[in-house]
């Protein structure tokens, strides 16, 4: 198995100009400790797809904010049972009662960086301590903030891969339906980028498809956190909770 400072700048160059399922088999050929984060939205469900072909028992790391929309949640139940998906959740170390009791019940629309950074950067964090290299669906024309993302990062020596960087929504959608893919049924409601329930609005709002998450607030059409790099390294140098709830699979 290689490590990744065995990486080389010609080996990442090439894997620009590869598809996304060269890219999987690539990563999984050459890494063991991996995993696919997924939201189960349309770009995580193409790659879990695509996945199942190269190393169907991956970890799945999936964040359960609490937020969720139901039809999310249900979405979820029934592609972890019809593809036998190996499905690892993590949760915030707090409820969603005991945030909107101590911080307040709108804290995602006051602070949202707050309400980000303990309902899915510190999980998250935390969950990637347990490997080398993680999977996103991240593609450069879902915001401005994505366009610079490459093919292969890495940051505080964890390797995230972006197998999607290159496709475009259309691209997206034309896989799910010439593969006749199960997507979330709340796309065929308007959404066009899912996130908490609280945060996302349905239609399209702006130039790019996430301009409706975090609408009216200082982080509209932004980021979390979880793929911010200062974000996601100030929670992982955290000092680990002495008595951390057991994370195990759903």
């Amino acid at each position: 198995m290689a490590k990744i400072a065995e990486i080389t700048s010609e080996k990442i160059e090439v894997l620009e100009h590869s598809t996304p399922q060269e890219i999987l088999r690539w990563a999984c050929s050459e890494f063991r400790c991996i995993c696919l984060a997924a939201s189960f939205g349309k770009d995580s469900v193409t790659l879990l797809h695509m996945v199942r072909d190269i190393r169907p028992d991956i970890d799945v790391v999936y964040l359960n904010t609490g937020y969720d929309f139901p039809e999310t949640v249900e979405y979820i139940h029934r592609m972890e049972k019809d593809w036998g998906l190996h499905v690892i959740e993590f949760s915030p170390r707090i409820s969603v009662e005991e945030q909107e009791r101590t911080l307040g019940a709108d804290l995602f629309h006051i602070d949202p960086d707050r309400c980000c950074g303990i309902r899915k950067v510190e999980p998250m964090a935390r969950a990637l301590r347990n490997y080398d290299v993680w999977i996103t669906g991240l593609r450069r024309d879902e915001t401005e903030h994505r366009r610079g993302i490459h093919v292969v990062e890495v940051a505080n020596n964890l390797m995230k891969v972006n197998p999607l960087a290159a496709w475009t929504a259309d691209d997206i959608w034309h896989y799910l339906r010439e593969n006749r893919v199960p997507y979330n049924p709340l796309y065929d409601n308007g959404f066009v980028s899912l996130g908490c329930r609280p945060c996302t609005l349905a239609g399209t709002w702006g130039r790019f498809e996430r301009a409706g998450r975090w609408a009216g607030t200082s982080k509209a059409g932004g980021e979390c956190g979880i793929h911010v790099t200062s974000s996601m390294i100030e929670y992982g140098d955290a000092e680990t909770d002495p008595h951390p709830e057991k994370e195990s699979d759903r």
